[in-house]
Formats: structure tokens, sequence, C-alpha cells
């Protein structure tokens, strides 16, 4: 499958199973949402997905490709791309270098045809050709312009907004140009505003690229409008699995947010 793919993952942490057997896929060209209370393991298993953490058991495939013993540089190097609940950007950078990072990063890690799968020399690494820095600075360009970043592409990061800041590690990721992205609350501390313009970019990204999406996300009116297909986690294991709608009618997806009130009206879309 030209994707990801997650065959009965388990995760443990010493006595306490995090994730326990999970499956779920996530093809390209599709937007896949993975929802579920807090502390139903989605996380963990995003850290999965990427390599961050080992798994105990099960089986995770990039592209067709058994990746589940490889790191995250090497699946990075495959076209797993990943942003973080807890922004990762360079405070004393500018948007501009901050974006520009995602595709440099890729090119860093790249094999080259022609030398038997060796990987490139030190000095290939840190030194970019003429055209790795050329295809760097358009990809920055197209991100920074899609994500609408372009009116403060030559401010340093760190005085930004934290809306603003989220929409430089989503360029950054857009300018990398991977297969697979993995967006882990993408809409944090973004306003309205900025939420809606946020998933009008990840579905044109899907839509004109033809990349696919994982997205672990807590605001339900984004990730039902714009998700194709949702996976519910509650206690490390997949309760259901279905289309926004299906999601939105489950009854068992209604009882695992039962005490988060505020979450389960938004899913449901009525008063509790």
């Amino acid at each position: 499958m030209n994707g990801l793919e997650v065959e009965n993952v388990s995760v443990r942490f010493g006595g306490l199973v995090a994730v326990d057997g999970v499956s779920l896929t996530a093809p390209a060209g599709r937007i896949t949402g993975l929802i579920g209370p807090n502390g139903a393991g989605k996380t963990t298993t995003f850290n999965a997905c990427s390599g961050l953490v080992a798994t105990a058991s099960g089986r995770v495939r990039l592209g067709g490709d058994d990746v589940t013993r490889l790191g995250p540089a090497e699946r990075a190097r495959r076209g797993l791309g990943r942003t973080f609940q807890r922004m990762e950007l360079f405070d004393s950078m500018t948007v501009e270098e901050n974006v520009s990072l995602g595709c440099e990063a890729r090119l860093a890690a790249a094999v080259p045809r022609g030398f038997g799968g060796a990987p490139r020399s030190l000095g290939r690494q840190v030194v970019a050709s003429r055209k790795e820095r050329a295809t760097a600075a358009e990809a920055a360009d197209e991100a920074i312009t899609r994500c609408g970043l372009s009116a403060i592409a030559r401010r340093r990061t760190g005085a930004l907004s934290a809306g603003q800041r989220r929409l430089v590690e989503l360029a950054r990721a857009h300018a990398g140009r991977f297969d697979l992205l993995l967006l882990d609350e993408p809409s944090s501390g973004l306003d309205t505003e900025e939420t809606e313009h946020l998933g009008r970019v990840v579905r044109d990204m899907v839509a004109e690229r033809g990349c696919g999406i994982l997205m672990v996300e807590h605001d339900m009116d984004l990730v039902m409008s714009i998700s194709d297909y949702l996976y519910v986690l509650d206690f490390g294991r997949l309760i259901f699995e279905g289309t926004p709608e299906a999601t939105r009618q489950s009854p068992i997806v209604r009882s695992a947010y039962l005490g988060e009130d505020e979450g389960l009206a938004e899913l449901v879309g009525e008063s509790v």
C-alpha cells in the first residue's frame, strides 16, 4: 500500500501497556483522523509510527516496506514527516529559515542513486549543492505561500503568536514534501479563524500533492470536517473505526467520551 500501515502494534513502558494491539491504515490521498479521550494512547501510537518509541509487538509499514526496526531519520528519508504537540521551532531563525529546514533535512538524509545505496559523505550532508539549495528555496516559498505566511516570512519565529508558530510548523512539514505526514494536535493554540485556515491548507495539501495524513486532534469540529476516515482509541485499544458520520453516531464512541462533556458535545453535536 502507498501509505502507512500499522499492524497489531503494542507499546509497553515497564508493566504499563500504553498501546495494545492497534491496527490502522493511512493511505495516500486521504486524511485519516486518530481521536480518543485524554490518555487514550494517541501520541504513543504516533511515536511508534515515527520510530520514537520501540514496539513490543506488531509491524509498521511505509509504502509497503517494513520499517518497524528503523529509526526516525530513516523513516523520514522514506517519506514520513511529523509535527509535534509541542512545537519544535528555532526561535532565533526567521520563518523562511525554519520552513527551509523541512526540505533541507530531507535532502541531508537522502541516498543518491548509483552509489549502491551508500549514504552521503559528511561533507555532502553539511554543504548542499546549488541545485539542492534552489530546490529547498522553491519548496519553502511554496509552503510559505500555501500556509499564508508570506507577510511574515522575514520575521523571527520567536516573536510570533502561538497560532502563527503552529502554521510555521505545518509549512515546514509541507516543504519537506513527505509522502505521509503525522500531524499531532495541529490546531493547538489557534483561534477559530486560524483553525479554519489550517483545515483548508491540510485539505489542499492532500488534494494537490496526493500525500496521506494521519492526524491526532482534539478539536472535533476540525477533525470531523476534514477527515475522510477515523480511528478511535480508548485505554490504548482501538474501539471504533469508520467515517466521521458513523463515528458521530456510534454509541461506543459516545461512551468513551463520557466525562469529557465539552469534547462529547462537539463530537455528537448536542448538549450533554
